[in-house]
């Protein structure tokens, strides 16, 4: 004789419940489409099977938007918290499972490239281990145990995360030496010249860098821009002599100290770009994240006794 689950007990479809959670989390059926890399025809039919199984609707569609009714924003959030405990116990054994082999760090691909990329042979003599970057990294990378140490420009705790800072560092306006030759060095910011613009990075992290001194609203700017996905793109534009960038002097060490990059004059006190060093709450104490806090420590410490930075 068997025995199987009674209907009341028995789950929906994974992946229906995922797909449910994911427009909860993201209120909304296009940006759940899109981080679920599915059609909007298919996820709006893992939600169809949810309610034909319930009987209920768990979506209202009046309106011409498709929102979270209360009996489904409640069962969302209750999917949702259930997968983040899933996500944090994979990322639990993940990180007992490598535990003697690799270490994975994400980075921001600038940073990788930049700092980590050139360096990143000296880590397994340092601590035993095998580092492997992971670029470009977020938050949620981390928590979902793809990478076992992230560095990130946002804070921590903000993700639920533990970390610290690492280094932080007045953002610096740079152009190219042909470019930097027909600027008036004090006022550049004030009179446009033909081909004169702002390179304005637009990912996480540095969206927020021009804004902060020429305001929200980029019509308002006093000289016109481009929207560049990511730090490298800027730092090629820049050495291009297509713009102006606003760069930290920890990403362009090199760069200024060749001369390829010149610092214009700061119009206001400048922005500062922080960086931390985030892992999970697990993973506190361990020793191989101590043995990465050190070495890091130590790369950031050499790296500032051979060159002048703004700390």
């Amino acid at each position: 004789m068997t025995t199987s689950d009674p209907p009341s007990r028995r789950l929906p479809p994974l992946r229906a419940l995922q797909a449910f959670a994911a427009v909860v989390r993201y209120d909304g059926m296009r940006r759940a489409a899109e981080r679920m890399h599915l059609s909007h025809a298919a996820l709006s039919q893992h939600v169809q099977h949810l309610e034909e199984a319930f009987g209920l609707r768990l979506l209202d569609r009046s309106g011409g938007r498709a929102r979270p009714t209360p009996l489904g924003r409640e069962y969302g959030e209750a999917l949702i918290a259930g997968f983040e405990q899933i996500e944090a116990a994979t990322a639990r054994l993940r990180m007992r499972g490598d535990e003697g082999r690799r270490l994975i760090l994400g980075a921001p691909t600038s940073l990788g490239v930049s700092l980590l990329l050139p360096r990143i042979e000296e880590f397994p003599a340092y601590a035993g281990l095998d580092l492997q970057l992971f670029c470009p990294a977020t938050a949620q990378d981390l928590a979902q145990g793809r990478i076992h140490a992230a560095l990130l420009h946002r804070e921590p705790q903000a993700d639920g995360l533990h970390g610290e800072l690492l280094f932080e560092q007045a953002m610096l306006p740079v152009a190219a030496p042909e470019l930097h030759a027909r600027l008036d060095p004090e006022r550049w910011w004030q009179d446009p010249l033909p081909g004169v613009r702002l390179l304005h990075v637009v990912s996480d992290g540095w969206r927020q860098d021009w804004p902060s001194w020429f305001g929200e609203d980029p019509a308002t700017w006093p000289l016109p821009h481009l929207r560049l996905s990511s730090p490298m793109p800027a730092l090629s534009a820049v050495l291009a002599g297509q713009g102006i960038a606003l760069m930290y002097p920890r990403l362009i060490a090199e760069r200024l100290a060749s001369g390829e990059l010149l610092p214009l004059p700061l119009p206001q006190p400048a922005p500062v770009k922080r960086v931390y060093l985030a892992w999970l709450p697990e993973a506190q104490g361990s020793a191989r994240l101590g043995h990465l806090r050190d070495w890091l420590a130590g790369l950031l410490r050499a790296d500032d006794d051979g060159k002048d930075t703004t700390a």
